[in-house]
């Protein structure tokens, strides 16, 4: 009894002393509590590819977060996955598996009591993908035994084994049979739990597709403990405390479609003959306990035999034609220890000769005696990776014919933490998640700041870059690069208000971003127990007081060439063109082609303007009359802003009239500025796209003409024509418009009233191309309108619409002799083209330039 209270009491006080265990802490996931991970041996050039994977659970712990995690060889975390867990639930088992054709994580999130077997409602297996998204849960609750449903236990949570699109899962059912137990003084129990696994279907519906239970196949007789010596094996005295005779913890499946299944308490392994077989659920064969049914060899050591009790983790391992397990060998279980210390076993079974035969044992460095979980997993690279459970330790061995030794070896946490099984996986992690980050300064100053930054479950960085500015919407600049380094990387860089981190892969490809926080400076009261990196251990630095900065100047190159999909928080200076500078009109006001209202002064427009344009829709200067008046040496008093009766001179120009505006006789047209080849004598010498030539002032070499022959300009024509009516005063050939107002494209009548909607015959544009409307200025109808209704009296007034245009440039006239310019001039008649400048009836008066102007038609008509 006295032993026995010692011993409590050294328990108690173990507890109490373990209460908070040794944990990672990050100012980055100031939230995560991950035991820390020590590791004693690493080969580098000998360890198998992958990362280490745990369940890590300490019930008397207060600091510690169930879940599954990730470890690399440096003992550097890489993954926790305690925010999945379901509140209450304890995670175990965590293994990469295959799941619809790609490695994804399976694990155990289990509700009950671990030592009793004690399954609670609602536990479940859980599939995650490559991203760390649940994608999956399975669970044994549509079969029942004994009536009772079964639920899923934490000891197996198998997925594709023997490439199967399936998961093997245990259960244990109480239920009310009474036992005699000889071997254990004839003690009588009247509950007994049976263990049972049943293989389901992953595809959400836990289709149960087999099932088998113990009790069915293994007599009660085969166990190796008594009720109530462990708290694992319960007293057989009421439904919550059943007998455990069996304990069911590992199943697997072969190609063949047959199990294996692991009994703790009856120290046996047992191959059940699975649907393949004429015996579903009969067992074929029995490895260990009290009736084996093999010889068991050894070539390893000095014996020739072996043995092994309260092992763990049976698997198949067709690469010896046989088994491994994880021999527990616990002391103080009836059967005798195999070894002194807890060991991973590969047994090669012989079924034709029914010998079992130890083909190798992996015991830890430490030579630990782990007395319950426990794992041996077989590596692609021949290597043995082996866990003890209850003791939290991992150990690898690289193996030859001969020998084995060990190439990496870890512990994690102190006791009583433990992990049910530890395995070794290559992994890629991808999460979806973004980048966690924290920036700190001591002060205000010039002193650097520390950058934390760390992405929970990413495997692929290599190096982190960090970014500052002065605000969030500032100019951002790389503040200092680093390369990868453990769970949480740290950065130094100059002081700045605000900090984000960019996670590259070894490509130099950016993986994603953080969000962008701001500086945390401790304020006054916080400042004088932070030092340079941080502020101390606990610091809640969400609701710390935080001392007030300026913003601090760039030190380096803007960020401005990272490369990838992301999108960062660098922020685009504003663009250089100024205001006004619309990529609609580059030139100055003044030197629009009159698509704006003309001021006031710029009356020569020969018709009466129409509602949005004056007289002449080109801003001409005052002196600028309609008339080509200031025209250049050869320039002849072309028709000024055309009178009334210049109407009919400009009727059918000659055939020698070029479509250049030169003032010679026989070339010259009547257009108001007899400017040289190269300049457009008529106010406008509507080039291709020009609808109307406004008398607006024209360029350098250009005439006062009433309209700047503009390259680009649509419509020049001096009073605002309306849509169809072509105010040119003269035939002008395509390009060169007879009369100082350009004729527009699509005009159908020239005549200067103001009615132009009875005028359908005369469109001197001139633009070949007809079919588009004059109100975009893509396409004119030729210069002589063929319809029976194209003579049309030439005194009538014509009252111009403005034509709706943008201003252009004003540019020097070229020549007009395009060829849709000079197929319009070789035009013989010319019906309905009246001078574009008449005067309007409305009182407008000849002016004696038009006086001149009618003299040149006469002149030209004569020729």
């Amino acid at each position: 009894m006295h032993g026995k209270c010692a011993a409590a009491l050294l328990m108690t006080a173990m507890t109490a002393v373990q209460a908070q265990q040794p944990v990672f802490n990050f100012l980055s996931r100031p939230d995560i509590k991950a035991p820390t991970f020590n590791v004693t041996i690493y080969d580098q050039a000998s360890v198998a590819p992958g990362y280490i994977f745990i369940t890590p659970n300490s019930p008397e712990a207060t600091n510690t977060q169930t879940g599954p995690y990730i470890y690399d060889n440096s003992g550097n975390l890489i993954y926790t996955g305690y925010q999945l867990m379901v509140p209450g639930f304890s995670a175990y088992d965590a293994q990469v598996c295959p799941y619809q054709g790609s490695s994804h994580i399976c694990f155990t999130q289990f509700i009950g009591n671990p030592t009793t077997s004690a399954t609670g409602q609602g536990s479940f297996g859980q599939i995650l993908d490559s991203s760390y998204a649940p994608v999956q849960a399975v669970m044994a609750n549509e079969s029942s035994f004994a009536n009772q449903m079964l639920r899923t236990d934490l000891h197996e949570f198998n997925v594709g084994a023997s490439g199967s699109n399936t998961a093997l899962i245990t259960s244990y059912v109480t239920f009310k049979q009474a036992e005699t137990l000889p071997f254990c003084g004839g003690a009588k129990v009247n509950f007994t739990t049976t263990g049972l696994f049943s293989e389901v279907s992953t595809d959400g519906l836990n289709t149960p597709l087999f099932l088998w239970n113990a009790i069915e196949h293994v007599p009660v007789s085969s166990t190796y403990v008594c009720p109530g010596e462990d708290p694992t094996v319960g007293g057989g005295t009421a439904q919550s405390d059943g007998f455990d005779f069996f304990h069911i913890n590992a199943v697997d499946k072969d190609s063949n479609g047959d199990y294996i299944v692991s009994g703790r308490h009856v120290s046996a392994l047992f191959k059940v003959a699975g649907l393949n077989s004429p015996n579903p659920g009969s067992i074929i064969w029995q490895l260990g306990g009290r009736n084996s049914s093999f010889a068991q060899h050894s070539v390893v050591g000095n014996t020739n035999s072996f043995n092994f009790s309260f092992q763990h983790h049976a698997r198949w391992r067709p690469q010896i034609s046989g088994v491994s397990l994880w021999d527990n060998a616990q002391a103080n279980a009836p059967n005798t220890a195999s070894a002194r210390a807890s060991s991973g076993m590969s047994i090669r079974i012989d079924e034709g000769n029914m010998t079992a035969t130890l083909m190798g044992q992996y015991v830890s460095p430490g030579g630990q005696l782990d007395t319950s979980q426990g794992s041996h997993q077989f590596l692609p690279n021949g290597n043995h990776f082996i866990g003890g459970g209850n003791l939290a330790f991992m150990s690898e061995f690289s193996t030859t014919a001969t020998s084995s030794k060990p190439v990496f070896n870890a512990q994690f946490g102190i006791y009583p933490i433990a992990s049910y099984r530890s395995f070794r996986y290559p992994w890629v992690g991808q999460p979806k998640t973004v980048p966690d980050f924290f920036a700190y300064s001591l002060n205000c100053s010039n002193a650097a700041a520390k950058y934390y930054v760390s992405w929970n479950g990413a495997t692929q960085v290599a190096s982190w870059k960090f970014f500052t500015s002065s605000s969030t919407t500032g100019r951002f600049v790389q503040a200092a690069t680093t390369p990868k380094s453990g769970f949480e990387t740290t950065g130094t860089g100059p002081f700045n208000l605000y900090a984000y981190a960019v996670a590259y892969d070894a490509s130099g490809k950016v993986l994603a971003q953080s969000k962008t926080v701001k500086t945390f400076v401790p304020g006054a009261a916080l400042a004088p127990t932070c030092n340079e990196n941080s502020c101390p251990a606990g610091t809640n630095y969400t609701t710390a007081a935080v001392a007030t900065c300026s913003a601090a100047a760039p030190t380096s190159a803007p960020a401005t060439s990272i490369s990838s999909g992301i999108k960062l928080n660098t922020v685009s200076s504003p663009s250089p063109t100024p205001k006004k500078l619309t990529p609609s009109s580059p030139t100055p006001k003044k030197l629009t082609s009159s698509p704006s209202p003309t001021p006031k002064k710029l009356t020569p427009s020969p018709s009466p303007t129409p509602k949005k344009l004056t007289p002449s829709p080109s801003p001409t200067p005052k002196k600028l009359t309609p008339s080509p008046s200031p025209t250049p040496k050869k320039l002849t008093p072309s028709p000024s802003p055309t009178p009334k009766k210049l109407t009919p001179s400009p009727s059918p120009t000659p055939k020698k009239l070029t479509p250049s505006p030169s003032p010679t006789p026989k070339k010259l047209t009547p257009s108001p500025s007899p400017t040289p080849k190269k300049l457009t004598p008529s106010p406008s010498p509507t080039p291709k796209k020009q609808k109307t030539l406004t008398p607006s002032p024209t360029p350098k070499k250009l005439t006062p003409s009433p309209s700047p022959t503009l390259k680009k300009q649509k419509t020049l024509t001096p009073s605002p024509t309306p849509k169809k009516l072509t105010p040119s005063p003269s035939p002008t050939p395509k390009k060169l418009s007879p009369s100082p107002s350009p004729t527009p494209k699509k005009q159908k009548a020239l005549t200067p009233s103001p009615t132009p909607k009875k005028h359908k015959t005369i469109s001197p544009s001139p633009t070949p191309t007809p079919g588009v409307s004059p109100k975009h200025n893509k396409a004119v109808r030729p210069l002589v309108d063929r319809s029976p209704s194209a003579a049309q009296p030439f005194d009538q007034d014509v009252a111009v619409a403005p034509i709706a245009r943008s201003p252009m440039p004003i540019v020097q006239p070229a020549p007009l002799a395009a060829p849709a310019a000079a197929s319009a001039m070789k035009r013989k008649t010319h019906a309905g083209l009246q001078p574009r400048s008449s005067a309007a009836a409305d009182g407008y008066k000849m002016s004696v330039v038009g006086v001149w102007g009618l003299l040149l038609v006469g002149l030209l008509l004569t020729v």
